[in-house]
Protein backbone atom coordinates (compact mmCIF):
# COMPACT_ATOMS: atom_id res chain seq x y z
CA UNK A 1 0.00 0.00 0.00
CA UNK A 2 2.94 2.56 0.90
CA UNK A 3 4.32 1.54 -2.58
CA UNK A 4 1.20 2.32 -4.39
CA UNK A 5 0.90 6.12 -2.80
CA UNK A 6 4.33 6.68 -3.22
CA UNK A 7 4.35 5.64 -7.09
CA UNK A 8 0.97 7.92 -7.14
CA UNK A 9 2.19 10.49 -5.67
CA UNK A 10 5.74 10.77 -8.01
CA UNK A 11 3.85 10.16 -11.27
CA UNK A 12 1.15 12.81 -10.31
CA UNK A 13 4.07 15.41 -9.42
CA UNK A 14 5.92 14.75 -12.25
CA UNK A 15 2.92 14.61 -14.84
CA UNK A 16 1.67 18.26 -13.11
CA UNK A 17 5.45 19.96 -13.22
CA UNK A 18 6.03 18.90 -16.72
CA UNK A 19 2.65 20.19 -18.07
CA UNK A 20 2.18 23.15 -16.35
CA UNK A 21 3.65 26.10 -17.69
CA UNK A 22 4.70 27.74 -14.32
CA UNK A 23 5.59 24.73 -13.00
CA UNK A 24 7.54 23.47 -15.86
CA UNK A 25 10.01 27.06 -15.64
CA UNK A 26 10.58 25.75 -11.65
CA UNK A 27 11.35 22.67 -12.45
CA UNK A 28 13.96 23.67 -15.60
CA UNK A 29 16.00 26.28 -12.92
CA UNK A 30 16.20 23.29 -10.40
CA UNK A 31 19.07 20.48 -10.55
CA UNK A 32 20.26 17.70 -9.03
CA UNK A 33 18.20 16.30 -5.41
CA UNK A 34 15.86 19.20 -5.56
CA UNK A 35 14.51 18.28 -8.85
CA UNK A 36 12.99 15.30 -6.79
CA UNK A 37 11.43 17.12 -3.86
CA UNK A 38 9.89 19.62 -6.68
CA UNK A 39 8.02 16.68 -7.97
CA UNK A 40 7.23 15.34 -4.92
CA UNK A 41 6.04 18.34 -3.43
CA UNK A 42 3.60 19.26 -6.20
CA UNK A 43 2.93 14.92 -5.67
CA UNK A 44 2.10 15.96 -1.88
CA UNK A 45 -0.87 18.24 -2.89
CA UNK A 46 -2.83 15.87 -4.71
CA UNK A 47 -2.38 13.59 -2.77
CA UNK A 48 -2.99 15.42 0.56
CA UNK A 49 -6.43 16.44 -1.81
CA UNK A 50 -7.43 12.78 -1.70
CA UNK A 51 -7.04 12.53 2.10
CA UNK A 52 -9.11 15.35 2.16
CA UNK A 53 -11.83 14.02 0.14
CA UNK A 54 -11.79 10.57 2.21
CA UNK A 55 -12.22 12.86 5.13
CA UNK A 56 -14.89 14.53 3.97
CA UNK A 57 -16.68 11.43 3.02
CA UNK A 58 -16.04 9.74 6.57
CA UNK A 59 -17.42 12.44 8.54
CA UNK A 60 -20.44 13.26 6.45
CA UNK A 61 -21.08 8.98 6.88
CA UNK A 62 -20.60 9.08 10.41
CA UNK A 63 -22.54 12.31 10.75
CA UNK A 64 -25.65 10.16 8.93
CA UNK A 65 -24.92 7.29 10.64
CA UNK A 66 -25.02 9.37 14.10
CA UNK A 67 -28.65 10.99 13.21
CA UNK A 68 -29.81 7.37 11.89
CA UNK A 69 -29.25 6.15 15.43
CA UNK A 70 -30.80 8.67 17.28
CA UNK A 71 -34.26 8.29 15.60
CA UNK A 72 -36.41 5.69 17.74
CA UNK A 73 -37.43 2.81 16.52
CA UNK A 74 -36.27 3.51 13.05
CA UNK A 75 -33.18 0.75 13.19
CA UNK A 76 -32.62 -2.59 15.12
CA UNK A 77 -29.19 -2.61 14.90
CA UNK A 78 -27.02 0.56 15.17
CA UNK A 79 -25.46 1.67 11.90
CA UNK A 80 -21.75 2.44 11.91
CA UNK A 81 -21.36 3.18 8.00
CA UNK A 82 -18.10 5.24 8.85
CA UNK A 83 -16.62 2.01 10.81
CA UNK A 84 -17.82 -0.13 7.20
CA UNK A 85 -16.51 2.56 4.74
CA UNK A 86 -13.32 2.91 6.15
CA UNK A 87 -12.88 -1.46 6.59
CA UNK A 88 -13.82 -2.13 3.04
CA UNK A 89 -11.46 -3.52 1.22
CA UNK A 90 -11.03 -3.66 -3.02
CA UNK A 91 -8.36 -6.30 -4.51
CA UNK A 92 -7.02 -6.74 -0.56
CA UNK A 93 -6.16 -3.15 -0.56
CA UNK A 94 -8.32 -0.75 1.58
CA UNK A 95 -11.03 0.83 -0.70
CA UNK A 96 -10.99 4.40 0.48
CA UNK A 97 -6.31 3.86 -0.45
CA UNK A 98 -7.91 3.22 -3.55
CA UNK A 99 -10.31 6.16 -3.86
CA UNK A 100 -8.11 8.56 -2.86
CA UNK A 101 -5.35 7.63 -5.46
CA UNK A 102 -7.66 7.59 -7.69
CA UNK A 103 -9.03 11.42 -6.82
CA UNK A 104 -5.56 12.54 -6.75
CA UNK A 105 -4.89 11.22 -10.27
CA UNK A 106 -7.97 13.06 -11.16
CA UNK A 107 -7.66 15.89 -9.88
CA UNK A 108 -3.87 15.76 -11.40
CA UNK A 109 -5.45 15.30 -15.18
CA UNK A 110 -7.91 18.13 -14.19
CA UNK A 111 -5.09 20.54 -13.21
CA UNK A 112 -3.25 19.84 -16.56
CA UNK A 113 -5.50 19.01 -18.56
CA UNK A 114 -9.50 19.89 -18.31
CA UNK A 115 -9.22 22.52 -16.15
CA UNK A 116 -9.66 25.94 -18.18
CA UNK A 117 -7.55 27.98 -16.06
CA UNK A 118 -4.78 26.22 -17.69
CA UNK A 119 -5.88 27.23 -20.86
CA UNK A 120 -4.26 30.60 -20.86
CA UNK A 121 -5.05 33.54 -23.57
CA UNK A 122 -2.24 35.10 -25.01
CA UNK A 123 -2.90 37.75 -23.04
CA UNK A 124 -2.46 35.47 -19.80
CA UNK A 125 0.03 33.53 -21.49
CA UNK A 126 2.31 36.86 -21.75
CA UNK A 127 1.73 37.86 -18.36
CA UNK A 128 3.02 34.60 -17.01
CA UNK A 129 6.11 34.46 -19.40
CA UNK A 130 7.00 38.14 -17.69
CA UNK A 131 6.56 37.00 -14.79
CA UNK A 132 8.46 34.19 -14.88
CA UNK A 133 11.67 35.51 -16.82
CA UNK A 134 11.51 38.68 -14.98
CA UNK A 135 14.31 36.59 -12.31
CA UNK A 136 16.79 35.89 -15.19
CA UNK A 137 18.46 38.24 -16.94
CA UNK A 138 18.87 36.82 -20.06
CA UNK A 139 15.15 35.41 -20.96
CA UNK A 140 14.06 38.92 -19.20
CA UNK A 141 16.66 41.04 -21.41
CA UNK A 142 14.84 38.51 -24.81
CA UNK A 143 11.36 38.95 -23.48
CA UNK A 144 11.73 42.55 -23.09
CA UNK A 145 12.66 43.28 -26.68
CA UNK A 146 10.32 41.00 -28.33
CA UNK A 147 7.68 42.70 -26.67
CA UNK A 148 8.50 45.85 -27.13
CA UNK A 149 10.46 45.41 -30.59
CA UNK A 150 13.61 46.89 -29.42
CA UNK A 151 16.94 45.70 -31.25
CA UNK A 152 19.05 43.40 -29.00
CA UNK A 153 22.99 43.33 -29.63
CA UNK A 154 24.40 39.66 -29.05
CA UNK A 155 27.25 38.39 -28.69
CA UNK A 156 27.85 34.37 -28.71
CA UNK A 157 30.63 32.67 -27.24
CA UNK A 158 32.10 31.93 -30.91
CA UNK A 159 32.31 36.00 -30.82
CA UNK A 160 30.22 36.13 -33.40
CA UNK A 161 27.97 39.35 -33.35
CA UNK A 162 24.28 39.81 -34.62
CA UNK A 163 21.99 43.21 -33.80
CA UNK A 164 18.72 42.30 -34.52
CA UNK A 165 14.79 41.89 -33.69
CA UNK A 166 13.54 38.91 -31.72
CA UNK A 167 11.12 37.01 -33.28
CA UNK A 168 9.86 34.12 -31.17
CA UNK A 169 11.39 33.29 -27.61
CA UNK A 170 11.62 29.81 -26.11
CA UNK A 171 12.87 29.13 -22.86
CA UNK A 172 10.70 25.89 -21.13
CA UNK A 173 12.94 23.29 -21.60
CA UNK A 174 16.67 23.77 -20.87
CA UNK A 175 18.94 22.19 -23.06
CA UNK A 176 16.99 22.96 -26.30
CA UNK A 177 15.97 26.95 -25.41
CA UNK A 178 16.66 28.99 -27.72
CA UNK A 179 15.96 32.79 -29.54
CA UNK A 180 14.84 33.76 -33.14
CA UNK A 181 16.25 36.24 -34.14
CA UNK A 182 15.82 38.85 -37.31
CA UNK A 183 19.25 39.63 -37.94
CA UNK A 184 19.97 43.49 -39.26
CA UNK A 185 23.33 43.36 -38.71
CA UNK A 186 26.12 40.40 -38.15
CA UNK A 187 30.05 40.64 -37.62
CA UNK A 188 32.63 39.48 -34.95
CA UNK A 189 34.66 40.94 -32.58
CA UNK A 190 38.32 41.41 -33.24
CA UNK A 191 40.74 39.39 -30.77
CA UNK A 192 42.73 41.98 -30.19
CA UNK A 193 40.22 44.92 -29.67
CA UNK A 194 37.16 43.12 -29.16
CA UNK A 195 35.66 45.66 -31.20
CA UNK A 196 32.84 44.78 -33.72
CA UNK A 197 33.72 44.25 -37.28
CA UNK A 198 30.75 44.23 -39.49
CA UNK A 199 30.50 41.35 -41.94
CA UNK A 200 26.62 41.35 -43.54
CA UNK A 201 24.38 44.27 -43.25
CA UNK A 202 21.45 42.32 -43.73
CA UNK A 203 18.77 45.97 -42.77
CA UNK A 204 20.51 47.70 -46.21
CA UNK A 205 20.04 45.05 -48.13
CA UNK A 206 15.79 44.40 -47.00
CA UNK A 207 15.69 47.71 -47.78
CA UNK A 208 17.04 47.59 -51.12
CA UNK A 209 14.84 44.57 -52.17
CA UNK A 210 11.96 46.13 -50.25
CA UNK A 211 12.26 42.82 -47.95
CA UNK A 212 9.57 43.15 -45.12
CA UNK A 213 8.17 40.72 -42.46
CA UNK A 214 5.49 39.85 -44.45
CA UNK A 215 6.53 40.29 -47.98
CA UNK A 216 6.09 37.37 -50.92
CA UNK A 217 8.32 35.44 -51.59
CA UNK A 218 10.76 36.26 -49.62
CA UNK A 219 10.10 37.56 -46.25
CA UNK A 220 12.70 38.89 -43.54
CA UNK A 221 11.45 35.98 -41.49
CA UNK A 222 13.61 33.77 -44.77
CA UNK A 223 16.82 35.38 -43.22
CA UNK A 224 16.26 34.47 -39.34
CA UNK A 225 19.38 33.00 -37.34
CA UNK A 226 17.92 30.33 -34.67
CA UNK A 227 20.66 31.07 -31.42
CA UNK A 228 20.57 28.83 -28.22
CA UNK A 229 20.51 30.20 -25.22
CA UNK A 230 23.68 28.60 -23.80
CA UNK A 231 25.48 30.10 -26.95
CA UNK A 232 24.96 33.68 -26.03
CA UNK A 233 28.02 35.29 -24.14
CA UNK A 234 26.61 38.87 -23.57
CA UNK A 235 23.29 40.72 -24.56
CA UNK A 236 22.19 44.24 -24.37
CA UNK A 237 19.91 45.81 -25.83
CA UNK A 238 20.96 48.12 -29.08
CA UNK A 239 20.21 52.13 -29.81
CA UNK A 240 20.99 52.84 -33.46
CA UNK A 241 21.11 56.56 -32.89
CA UNK A 242 22.94 56.16 -28.85
CA UNK A 243 25.34 53.81 -30.78
CA UNK A 244 25.82 56.55 -33.96
CA UNK A 245 26.63 59.14 -30.68
CA UNK A 246 28.87 57.24 -28.57
CA UNK A 247 31.25 56.53 -31.66
CA UNK A 248 31.10 60.31 -32.71
CA UNK A 249 32.41 60.40 -29.13
CA UNK A 250 34.65 58.31 -29.47
CA UNK A 251 36.62 59.66 -32.48
CA UNK A 252 36.32 63.31 -31.26
CA UNK A 253 38.23 62.12 -28.04
CA UNK A 254 40.84 60.22 -30.84
CA UNK A 255 40.97 63.39 -32.72
CA UNK A 256 41.91 65.63 -28.89
CA UNK A 257 44.28 62.51 -28.25
CA UNK A 258 46.11 62.88 -31.83
CA UNK A 259 46.21 66.70 -31.54
CA UNK A 260 47.59 66.83 -27.77
CA UNK A 261 50.26 64.91 -28.56
CA UNK A 262 51.62 66.75 -31.75
CA UNK A 263 51.55 70.06 -29.64
CA UNK A 264 53.32 68.38 -27.24
CA UNK A 265 56.47 67.12 -29.70
CA UNK A 266 56.48 70.37 -31.21
CA UNK A 267 57.05 72.03 -27.52
CA UNK A 268 59.14 69.32 -25.41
Amino acid sequence: MGTAIFMVLMVCGYWYTTRDVSSRFKLKRTFGWDVYFVVALYGCIFVLQGVLVIAIVYLLLWGFSGLMNHIPGLLSDELQLQRDFIMWSFLGIQAPVVIMLAVSVLLCLFCTSWSRSRNLDPAGRKSLYQQLTRSNGVEGLLYQCMDQGDLVFVTLRSRRVYIGMVHTLRCESGSTDNVVLIPMVSGFRDPETQKMQVEHNYASYYQKHGITPASEPISALYFRKVIMLNQIETLSLFDPATAMAFEALAEREREEEAEGGGMKSMFP
